[in-house]
């Protein structure tokens, strides 16, 4: 069924105050006001208290009955949301759908969607948009406490130097905005970032083991505020688009940014690319994995394609 909000359905936003440097609390007066005029249909509003938040509260309103769940802040938000839609693997309710209004630093995933960032016009597309069954990737790691866990990700997930920079980016500040904290933790964590000899298994290949800068599995296309690495990838494909980037230094990393941030690396040696359904990586040496701005764990880790999991209104 290909049904929008003004269909009838239950609607519930849920809302970081925290996203955007905190611009979403601050202002969150205004963004209803701009959202209730785009969107023209009425809605319950649940605000994040904490880490994590957003997936309980997802799961409580779809068990209340709500059809239509809007994420509204930024990638790790809209990462935690999709979480919501299930437990224990099974979506809660598989005719809910989710949308996003994606107000936080890196604002990346909405990019592939090309679509906007403001609130009243993104509300507008959301009334105005269809259901799209859409891929997930589930990814099971070693978490930051030893303990193994499994999470799902709509957008972009990866290992090595990407998993450090994103740590130091949660860790300090993302006062810059997207686009300019990611660089500025570029900037200072590639540097002294030492290249992890690595392990890697696509689908049912053969092991290859080489030295390498970071490996990115990618449902969408951006990360990293703004950040090309997969620029072909589509979201119902039924496929990763992988792509490792092996021993660069940083003098080679900055010089190719231009070209990574076009999506025009490609071409470069030290960069392969595959499509493919699994991923499994390991390394003796330690390796963050993040998710959609969010280190989640780290290696071993295992990467697994989930073809049309959930609807999303696009």
């Amino acid at each position: 069924m290909n049904l929008s909000p003004s269909a009838g359905r239950k609607t519930a936003l849920i809302v970081n105050p925290r996203s955007g440097n905190g611009d979403v609390g601050k202002n969150w007066a205004r963004i209803d006001q701009e959202i209730r005029r785009g969107l023209k249909t009425d809605y319950e509003v649940r605000f994040t208290e904490q880490q994590g938040h957003a997936t309980s509260l997802t799961g409580e309103a779809i068990k209340d009955g709500c059809e239509l769940i809007v994420a509204v802040g930024g990638d790790g938000t809209i990462n935690e949301t999709v979480n919501g839609f299930f437990r224990n693997g099974k979506p809660l309710n598989p005719e809910a759908a989710m949308a996003m209004m994606s107000i936080g630093t890196g604002s990346d995933f909405v990019k592939t969607l090309e679509f906007p960032t403001t609130p009243f016009e993104a509300a507008e597309r959301i009334r105005t948009g269809k259901d799209w069954t859409v891929d997930l990737g589930k990814c099971t790691v070693v978490g930051l406490d030893g303990a193994e866990r499994s999470r799902l990700f709509i957008n972009i997930a990866d290992f090595g130097s990407g998993g450090a920079v994103v740590e130091k980016v949660n860790r300090t500040t993302k006062a810059f905005g997207g686009q300019l904290s990611f660089l500025w933790g570029i900037l200072t964590t590639l540097p002294t970032y030492k290249n992890r000899l690595t392990k890697y298994r696509i689908d049912s290949g053969m092991e290859e083991e080489k030295v390498l800068n970071t490996l990115v599995v990618a449902n969408g296309r951006y990360y990293g505020g703004g950040l090309k690495p997969a620029p072909e990838a589509q979201l119902d494909d039924g496929l990763f688009d992988i792509v490792s980037i092996g021993d660069v230094g940083f003098l080679k990393v900055i010089s190719s940014l231009g070209k990574f941030r076009k999506g025009e690396y490609m071409g470069m040696p030290e960069v392969s690319f595959w499509r493919g359904k699994t991923v499994v990586a390991d390394s003796e040496e330690t390796q963050l994995v993040e998710m959609e701005g969010e280190v989640v764990g780290r290696l071993p880790a295992r990467f697994e394609m989930l073809p049309k999991a959930m609807k999303i209104v696009a």
